[in-house]
């Protein structure tokens, strides 16, 4: 393991069962994420992207193989000490955003701070900064069930970003974006990595393949990086 990485996984791999047989997902996955990075695995659908993005943030426990986020490794953690883990140090955008319908925009960007305890003032005035940097703060009192597509990925960033975790994991984020928005997200992504966090994206869009941002890219093919 990298000893400067966020982020690194040692011959990974994950077995699922469709309750008659077991396919394997994930094959053998080895990788380090730095701190500073931007990196995207890229792969068509049913590749194994959001199964690695799942297990490398601890959401999936591996088959086999071993995660650590910031040295600590997490993949033999019991569960309740993996989410606190993940709680403190990831950042997630899941690729169907993940948001409380019944909630506000706000009150979904909020809620990672929850089990911390933050202060209230504070937390609402640092999500508030977050809603209008990402172009949405006219919604945040909005309900999150009357956005388009693009306003709810900016709702998923702003909630995975506010916590200032040491890895932010991104799974398809500009499926709804047009190019402008796509580069608008890409213009923060950039800014977080020089910022020092490691960000990893999983997606098969092609615009992100032709961004010269990345640091590196991956190609995870069959559920083995290539």
């Amino acid at each position: 393991m990298g000893e400067t990485a966020a982020l690194s996984a040692r011959d990974v791999s994950k077995r699922v069962s469709d309750g008659r047989s077991r396919r394997e997902v994930l094959r053998g996955i080895s990788l380090d994420i730095g701190r500073g990075e931007l990196v995207l695995v890229h792969g068509v659908s049913g590749s194994g992207k959001t199964t690695l993005l799942a297990v490398l943030g601890g959401l999936l426990l591996p088959t086999s193989g071993e995660v650590w986020l910031d040295g600590e490794p997490i993949s033999r953690l019991r569960d309740h000490q993996r989410a606190e883990i993940r709680r403190r140090k990831v950042g997630y955008v899941f690729q169907d955003f993940g948001l409380i319908e019944g909630m506000s925009v706000l009150d979904n960007v909020l809620l990672p701070l929850v089990p911390a305890g933050a202060a209230l003032r504070d937390a609402v005035a640092r999500a508030l900064a977050l809603l209008d940097r990402l172009g949405i703060g006219r919604l945040a009192r909005a309900s999150v069930s009357g956005l388009s597509g693009g306003e709810r990925q900016r709702v998923a960033l702003a909630r995975a970003w506010i916590i200032s975790p040491s890895v932010l994991l991104l799974d398809e984020p500009t499926a709804h974006l047009d190019s402008e928005r796509a580069r608008n997200l890409m213009d923060d992504l950039t800014a977080l990595r020089d910022d020092g966090m490691a960000v990893l994206i999983a997606s098969h869009d092609p615009r992100l393949c032709e961004d010269r941002r990345m640091s590196r890219q991956l190609e995870l093919d069959g559920g083995a990086i290539r």
